[in-house]
């Protein structure tokens, strides 16, 4: 067992001097900061409240600030296998106005629809050196997701209410990159990472028969996270 041990630590070594020796450390973690664009929209609410005249009054666009932190190990000078924490903010959000009988002015029901998302995920990563200190990369995964999903709401007898749910669920990732080295084992790094399907559903609030609150449940959602991040190399 011993010799072993041994035996794998110099296999180790040998490659992590290789690695070194042709521009890549074997270990690296990182940050980031970023924002985000998902392709949700207002239909994904609640269908069944078209019958009940629900506007929507304002949306945030779908662009959230996020940030994630990684980490990651060079098995060869072209091959990486990195993990990730990200949150991707809100991937789903919008306000409703509902005017009671369909006229503006008088009493009215309010809501606020808000899904965030967060999660780890895990990747194979390649490598391609363009100079001695910049490379780009590709990576394809799994993200493991965790949707927050809440709604405020106010009635025409102006009674707040509050719902929460939360759901999981596994998804595919792709992302793409550009590396460059600045020396002393810190470079940075600029991507794109997309993240599908991070939900459960295509409807977001769903009623009863009496078209009552019944559940939330996170609607799917594609999410693209633009990012610089910073990365220390062991």
């Amino acid at each position: 067992m011993k010799k072993f041990i041994a035996v794998n630590a110099g296999i180790a070594a040998l490659m992590g001097s290789g690695l070194v020796e042709a521009g890549y450390s074997p270990y690296y973690v990182g940050g980031a900061i970023g924002k985000t664009h998902n392709n949700t929209n207002e239909t994904q609410f609640c269908p069944e409240c078209e019958e009940s005249q629900f506007t929507v009054s304002k949306t945030n666009g779908g662009i959230s600030k996020v940030h994630k932190v990684y980490g990651g190990a060079n098995l060869t000078s072209t091959f990486a296998v990195e993990a990730e924490y990200a949150n991707l903010g809100e991937t789903y959000s919008l306000d409703m106005y509902r005017p009671e009988n369909g006229i503006p002015g008088g009493r009215a029901e309010f809501a606020s629809a808000r899904q965030k998302t967060r999660g780890i995920g895990i990747s194979a990563k390649a490598n391609h050196r363009l100079t001695r200190k910049t490379s780009v990369f590709g990576k394809a995964g799994a993200f493991v997701w965790e949707n927050k999903n809440s709604m405020d709401y106010i009635n025409l007898d102006n009674v707040h209410e509050i719902y929460k749910t939360t759901e999981h669920g596994v998804s595919p990732t792709l992302g793409i990159g550009v590396e460059q080295e600045l020396g002393n084992n810190w470079s940075v790094r600029v991507g794109w990472d997309r993240y599908f399907n991070t939900g459960k559903g295509n409807q977001f609030l769903h009623l009863d028969t009496n078209k009552n609150y019944a559940d939330l449940r996170s609607v799917k959602t594609d999410t693209n996270m633009i990012y610089v991040g910073a990365t220390f190399n062991f």
